[in-house]
């Protein structure tokens, strides 16, 4: 069995370990719908908001997936625009937008924060590495793509 090492399968291979560790955390939160009916009225419609959030996170996380190993892999040009919405057009608002608003602290403090112990600034920092990789996801295999005005790379 031979190996493929081109970067679109590196690509695709981050994009996968992107989508799985985000697809972990927000599985539970499609279905605290349930438990909602025993809070207070604004605080249920929070909930019921967070539950279709998710349920449109993991929906949109799927799809990432198939476009991934179905297009991406193979290096057709349409399944690279369709990441780069999925990074732009999803990843950032969701996981990098908050930080801006959040961002209080200095980086270092929120990163020694982030390091001691579980909390708000580790699920930051989560946010903003997973973030990273994806973004190296979609850089990476760049040259492999046949986009107009510029030859295909073979060897990448």
């Amino acid at each position: 069995m031979k190996i493929r090492r081109d970067a679109a399968f590196v690509s695709s291979v981050l994009f996968t370990v992107a989508f799985m560790c985000l697809i972990l955390p927000m599985l539970p939160n499609t279905v605290s719908g349930r438990q909602a009916q025993d809070l207070e009225a604004p605080w249920r419609e929070v909930a019921r908001l967070f539950q279709q959030l998710s349920i449109a996170s993991v929906v949109i996380i799927f799809i990432g997936l198939i476009v991934t190993w179905a297009g991406y892999v193979n290096k057709i040009r349409w399944t690279w625009f369709v990441m780069f919405i999925i990074v732009w057009g999803w990843a950032f608002p969701i996981m990098i937008l908050p930080l801006f608003r959040a961002l209080s602290v200095p980086v270092s403090e929120l990163f020694l924060q982030a390091f001691k112990e579980p909390g708000v600034a580790r699920d930051g920092v989560e946010a903003f590495l997973i973030f990273l990789l994806m973004l190296l996801a979609l850089i990476l295999p760049i040259k492999s793509f046949a986009f107009p005005g510029r030859k295909p790379d073979a060897n990448a």
